[in-house]
């Protein structure tokens, strides 16, 4: 898995992901990740459409950058996320932890505080 793109919309940078996020690809994805947050960029979009795989180790991932935003102040917000991840996080109880939105446009709208969530 790469993050194929980072854009700004507004105050908030929306990260494109594709490919596997799995125990090979999730420190890399880790670092650059925490290096955005500890950038400033503390309310994060992950754009998820383009996943095709995600383990344990990618999970992990998304957890420790949504407790970085958090302890920032900030927020992150899952979009377009995949059936199969969907069924993944249902099953480990992160839907509790995590919000997902159908569009990116909803998620960074959520993120800037203008969605109902």
């Amino acid at each position: 898995m790469a993050i194929a793109d980072i854009r700004r919309q507004g105050n908030v940078a929306v990260v494109k992901m594709e490919g596997r996020f799995d125990a090979v690809s999730a420190p890399d994805i880790k670092s650059q990740l925490h290096e955005l947050i500890a950038g400033g960029s503390i309310r994060l979009v992950i754009d998820l459409a383009e996943m095709d795989f995600i383990d344990s180790a990618g999970l992990g991932v998304l957890v420790s950058s949504l407790r970085r935003t958090a302890t920032e102040g900030g927020d992150l917000q899952l979009a377009e996320v995949p059936p199969f991840c969907r069924s993944i996080f249902e099953l480990t109880r992160l839907t509790r932890v995590f919000d997902v939105t159908q569009t990116t446009e909803e998620a960074v709208a959520v993120v800037c505080g203008e969605g109902d969530g």
